[in-house]
């Protein structure tokens, strides 16, 4: 899953970012109660700043985003489930004891213990790890950052000093810290002399395995540290303290631009390899069916699309949210495994079926909660005019507020499911007609509920 959530980062910034405008005008309004409660002076900025028009404006846009995503989520899901289907038919299970030549240019899949007579070095600390696929060098700066809270209404800086990996450039208000005493760098090791029985694991394969074990770093590493940095005049004490090593300018006290460092390796053990077979090592296998053109066509679209010369902001809106929404859900493409552990061909395929499909329930629970807020946003017009009425204004908007909140995620069911429907309808049509009616049977379960309650 933390392969697919790397892979697909936009799709939860996106998530994030959208989480992070409603919560921030959910805590305005509440606030405006507050407010309210102990009689403190409120103008007419609280009424423009939830203009009616705005949110229409904003709810418009999720709701055209929420079908998008859902749309492109499902298509990507229906291809990328029948290309899992397709290559595990195609892969063929080879021994990994002896090339077999009958697969060359073919997708395999292969299992056994890996194995290798090439150290990992890292001339700096002087290590020679032996048994390596992978070492991983982190660095962290002890350093000033800024902070934001938020005190009554209003937003407070403070700073504070912390380990962090990114140096931070822009501190401001005296506080600043020197990229020049960061005189060590992270750095990825990878051992490209690794096989799995007689085949040799590729770089790219080898950048999959985890590094999960942690190198004891010892005196004798400082040691080699101090000699490879003799000649500069930052640091004079170098402590190693197991896990890590601090890079000290005084003995003894941890001061700003101090650095960390640690490592962490992936070791040789079982192995299991799905990828195309190139001679006695790999190549990742490219997928090539009958969604070739529509995907290449994403593509050229995507290149010639022209937002600014559209004249309508609302067509250029839509149009940016379907590209974006093209560009991000790529269906699987490609297939280049490695896990460390033994799996069988059919353990390989069902796994990875499962991460996918753990992505695509992801992003359908992304996609409703956006039609949710979307939908909230189109009745919030209602709630402000609510809100003019004397006296009792705040508190039948809180009411109304919160009764279209439920409708909104009520109706975002069925509408959500019809939109996961007619994406199936072009890839899977028995899926799509058996959704659609029971989209149709909760749309009309909704219905008859809020009539009965009316």
């Amino acid at each position: 899953m933390i392969k697919f959530a790397s892979q697909n980062k936009f799709v939860f910034m996106l998530l994030i970012f959208t989480l992070q405008i409603c919560s921030s005008n959910g805590i305005q309004h509440l606030r405006g109660h507050i407010d309210t409660i102990n009689n403190k002076h409120l103008t007419s900025i609280s009424h423009s700043s939830g203009s009616p028009f705005t949110a229409i404006t904003f709810g418009g846009l999720f709701i055209i985003g929420a079908f998008c995503m859902l749309w492109y989520n499902e298509r990507r899901q229906a291809i990328t489930e029948y290309r899992i289907n397709q290559a595990y038919k195609e892969c063929t299970s080879v021994d990994s004891a002896e090339i077999n030549p009958n697969t060359n240019n073919k997708l395999i899949h292969t299992n056994g213990n890996s194995h290798t007579n090439q150290l990992i070095v890292d001339e700096i600390f002087g290590l020679q790890l032996k048994d390596c696929v992978k070492l991983i060098r982190s660095v962290e700066m002890f350093q000033w950052v800024r902070r934001s809270r938020q005190e009554n209404n209003r937003t407070i800086y403070y700073y504070e000093q912390i380990w962090s990996s990114t140096f931070h450039a822009d501190v401001g208000d005296g506080y600043f810290n020197d990229q020049s005493k960061w005189i060590v760098q992270a750095e990825d090791k990878i051992n490209e002399n690794v096989y799995v029985g007689a085949y040799l694991i590729t770089k790219s394969l080898a950048e999959q395995t985890d590094a999960n074990e942690i190198i004891n770093l010892t005196s004798e590493h400082a040691q080699n540290v101090a000699k490879y940095f003799a000649n500069q005049r930052i640091f004079q004490h170098f402590d190693a303290q197991g896990k890590e090593m601090y890079f000290q300018q005084e003995k003894g006290r941890l001061l700003n631009n101090d650095l960390r460092v640690s490592f962490r390796t992936a070791r040789i053990g079982p192995t299991t390899v799905v990828s195309q077979q190139q001679n006695n090592t790999f190549t990742p296998y490219i997928i090539h069916d009958k969604y070739d053109q529509t995907l290449n066509q994403d593509g050229e679209n995507l290149e010639n699309s022209n937002p600014l010369g559209i004249l309508s902001c609302c067509c250029c809106c839509c149009l940016c949210c379907c590209q974006l929404c093209k560009a991000i859900e790529q269906p699987l493409s490609e297939l280049n495994l490695l896990y460390q552990v033994v799996l069988t061909q059919q353990q390989v395929f069902k796994k990875l079926a499962e991460e996918y499909a753990c992505l695509t329930l992801c992003q359908r629970v992304t996609g409703y909660i956006l039609m949710g807020f979307g939908f909230y946003l189109i009745f919030y017009p209602v709630t402000w005019v609510v809100s003019l009425v004397p006296l009792i204004g705040d508190f039948l908007a809180a009411i109304t507020g919160f009764a279209f909140f439920l409708v909104s995620f009520l109706i975002s069911i069925p509408f959500s499911i019809l939109t996961i429907a007619f994406a199936w309808l072009f890839y899977h049509p028995k899926y799509g007609i058996a959704l659609i009616a029971l989209s149709g049977l909760i749309g009309t379960g909704i219905y008859f509920y809020l009539k009965s309650q009316q």
